[in-house]
């Protein structure tokens, strides 16, 4: 141990003095854009709110690793090197994962700087900053040639460096958040400070600060506002909430529970957890909670507006909801054993470009996956496929087939060949999906809600939908049948076979997760096979 302390004093390759960059104008100038960023232009609008979010990441990226690499006495390249891991690698974290943001907003909250986080993963742009900091600041870590007495004295800072080193701490705990830019101060409102805001959380404690996180709808979810109030606890899955902010809540103080210049909609959900509070759905309707003006701070009268939702801490610290002004707080729980959850989407009907017109089946294969692939006119055409659960269809190969598009419905009807104009046998075979049903000649088709069924959500996409039932009317007889059953109907003249592939209304609506038509409400898909009677398939 004392040999290798003496070759590091006596040794001629020069160590590091990391508190020595905390006096070059690069560090300097870096720590006071971040200053000045943090604490005067953000929400000043002098800047764009954008670019005041960066500014403050890609300053720290500069400040962090030394001040870092001084406060702990780091002296060689590979001490640096850790440090600037350390801090890439605590940016990225609070920067893609929520509960990281949420341990470190807790963490600040403890030394008296509570961070408001916005999880961003564009953020992440400024990690390759690090690498210019340690381009830029290692030469000025390297100590002069002195003596012995000097270099052993060398790891404390001179007073001008420590009170870099304090300053810096100072700002780098004390910046105002970490979000980049909008309206409430950069991802989040300057905590005493009167906003905007409809439904809000306080903090009724006296003494301690709280720390929760909210996380609102992602933009593009729908919702059928009717259809989910009765049970918003367990009709709004994670799945369906965006990144959202971490509070910490001094005593006394208030925070909005959502952006008010987001999406706007006729109800709104969010999604309120803590390390202490259950995921608990907070679910309104506008014109219930409408938008106002909302002190920064209450007094201790008790006296708050409709969307308070107030909030306390047990004896050891820990925040709890206390109470609601309006009937909006929901538990999150799991659906009932018997919930209905949405179809599966892999048994949808589903076909490739369709080669509109009149074509020749050079062959026709039917796959184990449902998948019908046609070749046409002697490959001259790509391959064409038709899935759908039908386990037969009633073409051949040498036969014509007529292909007709019609958007979220595709009919493939027996053709004459162009060349003999003998007529054939009426045989039609069609798929239908989007938001209504096809007319078939001879019959009335429709779909109803079943409403005696329990809801809940699909996990993977949060979607909620109630089952519907078909019915269909044809040569005088009705039948009613449900996705996945096959109804046979003839009128005398002609027969009709009608295969359920789903139905559904849907209330909770994902678009870039689900299938489906993009929009609220029915999402029906049927098959049907319609032939003369003496023609049967």
């Amino acid at each position: 141990m004392t040999r290798r302390w003496l070759d590091v004093v006596f040794s001629s390759r020069p160590e590091l003095r990391p508190a020595r960059a905390l006096l070059s104008p690069t560090w300097l100038g870096a720590l006071a854009v971040l200053g000045l960023n943090d604490h005067l232009l953000k929400g000043a609008g002098l800047l764009p709110g954008d670019l005041t979010g960066k500014l403050s990441d890609l300053a720290g990226m500069i400040v962090a690793p030394a001040l870092l690499a001084a406060l702990l006495g780091v002296r060689s390249r590979r001490g640096l090197l850790h440090c600037h891991i350390a801090v890439g690698l605590v940016f990225a974290l609070i920067n893609l994962s929520p509960a990281c943001a949420d341990a470190w907003s807790w963490l600040m909250g403890l030394v008296g700087f509570p961070w408001t986080i916005t999880v961003d993963p564009t953020d992440l742009l400024a990690l390759p900053v690090l690498a210019l900091g340690w381009r830029v600041l290692v030469p000025a870590m390297r100590p002069e040639a002195r003596p012995v007495s000097s270099v052993i004295l060398s790891r404390w800072p001179t007073r001008p460096e420590f009170g870099a080193a304090a300053l810096g701490s100072l700002l780098c705990v004390a910046t105002s958040d970490t979000s980049d830019g909008d309206d409430r101060g950069d991802g989040g409102q300057l905590l005493y400070e009167d906003f905007e805001g409809d439904v809000y959380l306080h903090n009724s404690d006296a003494e301690r600060e709280l720390v929760v996180r909210v996380r609102d709808l992602r933009p593009e979810i729908e919702i059928d506002c009717f259809n989910v109030q009765s049970k918003p606890g367990v009709l709004f899955s994670e799945a369906l909430f965006g990144d959202g902010e971490t509070w910490s809540i001094p005593p006394g103080a208030n925070v909005p529970a959502r952006d008010v210049d987001g999406v706007n909609r006729q109800c709104y959900a969010v999604l309120l957890t803590s390390d202490s509070i259950a995921p608990t759905v907070l679910f309104w309707d506008r014109n219930d909670i409408t938008v106002q003006w909302i002190p920064g701070q209450h007094d201790d009268t008790g006296q708050y507006l409709d969307g308070a939702v107030v909030l306390s801490a047990d004896e050891d610290g820990r925040a709890a909801i206390a109470d609601s002004e309006s009937p909006i707080v929901f538990p999150q729980r799991d659906p009932g054993e018997n919930a209905y959850i949405p179809g599966d989407d892999a048994l949808r009907v589903a076909w490739s470009l369709p080669p509109s017109g009149v074509h020749r089946i050079t062959e026709l294969e039917l796959g184990s996956d449902g998948c019908a692939a046609f070749d046409l006119d002697d490959g001259l055409l790509p391959r064409f496929y038709f899935c759908t659960p039908l386990t037969e269809l009633p073409f051949a190969a040498g036969q014509y087939v007529s292909v007709e598009d019609q958007g979220d419905l595709l009919v493939l009807s027996r053709a004459a060949d162009p060349s003999d104009p003998t007529p054939v046998s009426q045989v039609q075979v069609a798929a239908s999906r989007g938001n209504n049903l096809p007319n078939i000649s001879g019959a009335t088709i429709a779909a109803k809600p079943v409403f005696d069924t329990e809801l809940g959500p699909e996990l993977a996409c949060g979607t909620v939908a109630q089952p519907q039932e078909f019915s269909a009317e044809f040569g005088g007889e009705i039948v009613r049948f449900r996705p996945g059953e096959t109804v046979e109907l003839d009128d005398g003249d002609h027969h009709l076979t009608i295969h359920g592939v789903h139905a559904e209304r849907r209330v909770i609506l994902a678009p870039d997760c689900a299938e489906g038509p993009d929009t609220l409400g029915d999402d029906l898909e049927l098959v049907y096979v319609w032939t003369a009677s003496q023609q049967q398939p």
